[in-house]
């Protein structure tokens, strides 16, 4: 079979004539977009980012011996990290970052002229004039400024985090499975409805007998197994860069130390009297200090007297605090103890409704940036845009070009732990590594969600399969994290692409075995050295050639297609 496919490329190159040159080849790059970020280089002292697009709009290659370098010129800054391009085919995009500084006497957040320079051997120039921010800007607590707020490099670089739905709702662990399936962790909204479709209320009366309330799950909140060690080990192993651990769920049952004055609806003030979002993020600093901490927040709550709009029928429970506003009295001083006494790096919020995200949003972001730290918030809180989009359980069929953070549990219906969804069901080691590929391809992250039981343990199911995707992430991680999407698009079919200032990257979803022909028109020249990424034979060259129509084709040896398993990623070195 492979004989014949190869007779047949054969044969297509052979009668492929390439067009006639019809005029001189002529390198021609044009800074098509640029803008002043609120974001600086993490390594750096607030060197502020300019974000730059620029074209080949040219006939001939950007190749590295064109020298191209991007820089700012303003009489109010001063590029102190320049950016180049070392390769471009025409009609191809780049997406670079330049560093700059205020000049001596410039405030932060002045505006004013800047011209974004792109300039190339032979003298070849262009440059694009745009309004330009001066600096990192003072957050004011509104809408208008807050947004202006962008999601920081080490988030956009991070690629890959781990969500943690844990609490009450975790010791019955019910959300059926099959078509009536739905989330664990909304158990008491459903056990509220006898006509629920979960069949929650009736899973409830047989087990549990029906004088027993949702708040006597309190007492068996015991966490007896329960190793915040284990758990950021895990975080690690499997690849993540940060994790985002819900910290209080629409139940209003928080796990950490809540001031009393607004609520005693915690693990802290009830049963088992621990705050574990403490110990989760005292291990992330103590053991997996590279990883990013992140809190979920729920800014509604189903039962909550004092929440009208969300209110659903029912008793609320223990721990209840009279307060004057829920919003201003409650839930504002709740986040406030978030950001403030946990230095979360990720406050990411649900369901919106009635809130102060601008008066939360500006002092967290101005109180980071005092200590040189970078933190973002997603689109969740209602009040603000937010820094980045959170499609669930569904990712894009396209590229988006804006931040993006898909997010969904490895249970294929739910984020808290469902005791009724069988082994099978799991996302695989496969799943994880091939989903991610897709999503980064496409310019998101991927906050996949693990569901500890109530003991604190998190299924072995889960753990292995992250283990097993964190050894495919490690071993090809240079394609991965700090990578940015290709401007011409994801990839078609089995095919993925991401880029490097250095490389281009090639993944491969299915096992190639023979002549792989790249259905796109990828940025490769014939003297380009082609090598595998990853599995035993990472770093073997792989023979490369192109057909006339300019579609690269490698030959992938059977040694080399079965050296790696889950996808297959090939490297072209600029």
């Amino acid at each position: 079979m492979h004989v014949a496919r190869a007779l047949l490329l054969f044969l297509a190159a052979s009668t492929v004539v390439a067009n006639p040159v019809s005029q001189a080849a002529v390198l021609s790059v044009s800074v098509v977009q640029a803008n002043s970020s609120t974001r600086w280089f993490e390594d750096s002292s607030e060197v502020q980012i300019f974000d730059v697009v620029v074209k080949n709009t040219g006939n001939a290659w950007l190749t590295t011996k064109d020298n191209l370098m991007v820089h700012v010129d303003s009489p109010s800054l001063i590029t102190t990290r320049p950016a180049s391009v070392k390769r471009l085919r025409p009609n191809d995009s780049a997406i670079v970052e330049v560093g700059v500084v205020n000049k001596p006497g410039v405030a932060d957040g002045s505006s004013g002229p800047a011209t974004v320079v792109a300039e190339w051997e032979s003298q070849g120039k262009s440059s694009l004039e745009i309004t330009a921010t001066y600096g990192i800007p003072t957050y004011d607590p509104t809408k208008s400024s807050v947004d202006q707020h962008e999601a920081p490099d080490w988030w956009r670089k991070g690629k890959f985090g781990i969500f943690v739905h844990w609490g009450l709702y975790s010791i019955p662990a019910w959300g059926n499975v099959g078509a009536n399936e739905s989330y664990a962790e909304w158990y008491w909204s459903h056990q509220m409805n006898p006509n629920d479709p979960t069949q929650t209320y009736e899973w409830g009366l047989e087990h549990y007998g029906p004088l027993f309330i949702y708040d006597d799950y309190i007492a068996n909140f015991t966490a007896d197994n329960f190793n915040p060690k284990d758990w950021v080990d895990l975080f690690a192993d499997a690849g993540a860069r940060y994790f985002v651990q819900v910290t209080k769920h629409h139940d209003g049952f928080a796990l950490f130390n809540m001031s009393n004055s607004i609520s005693e609806r915690n693990s802290v003030a009830q049963n088992p009297h621990r705050d574990f979002l403490r110990e989760v993020f005292e291990a992330a600093k103590q053991y997996q200090p590279q990883l990013h901490r992140g809190t979920y927040y729920s800014l509604p709550e189903w039962f909550n007297p004092l929440y009208t709009p969300y209110t659903l029928s029912g008793e609320f429970g223990v721990g209840l605090v009279e307060v004057a506003d829920y919003v201003a009295d409650f839930q504002l001083p709740s986040m406030d103890i978030l950001a403030n006494d946990y230095d979360t790096d990720i406050m990411w919020c649900d369901i919106g409704g009635a809130n102060m995200a601008p008066q939360f949003a500006a002092p967290f972001i101005n109180a980071a940036r005092e200590q040189n730290r970078q933190v973002t918030i997603n689109n969740r809180c209602g009040g603000i845009d937010g820094d980045f989009q959170t499609p669930e359980y569904a990712s894009s069929t396209t590229l988006i070009t804006t931040p993006w953070e898909a997010t969904r549990g490895m249970d294929p219906d739910s984020f808290g732990f469902n005791a009724a969804t069988p082994d099978s069901a799991y996302m695989t080691a496969s799943d994880v590594v091939t989903s991610l590929i897709d999503v980064v391809a496409k310019n998101g992250n991927l906050l996949l969600d693990v569901g500890p039981r109530g003991d604190g343990t998190i299924a072995s199911v889960m753990s292995t399969h992250l283990r097993e995707a964190g050894k495919w992430f490690k071993a090809h991680s240079e394609s991965i994290f700090d990578t940015k999407y290709w401007p011409s698009g994801p990839g078609t079919g089995v095919f993925r692409y991401t880029t490097t200032e250095d490389a281009f990257y090639i993944h491969v979803t299915s096992q190639p075995d023979g002549n792989l022909v790249i259905p796109d028109l990828v940025p490769y020249l014939a003297d380009d050295c082609v090598t595998v990424v990853g599995g035993s034979k990472s770093g073997a060259v792989v023979p490369s050639r192109q057909l006339a129509n300019g579609s690269l084709v490698l030959d992938v040896s059977t040694d080399i297609g079965k050296a790696d398993q889950y996808a297959w990623t090939f490297k072209i070195s600029y």
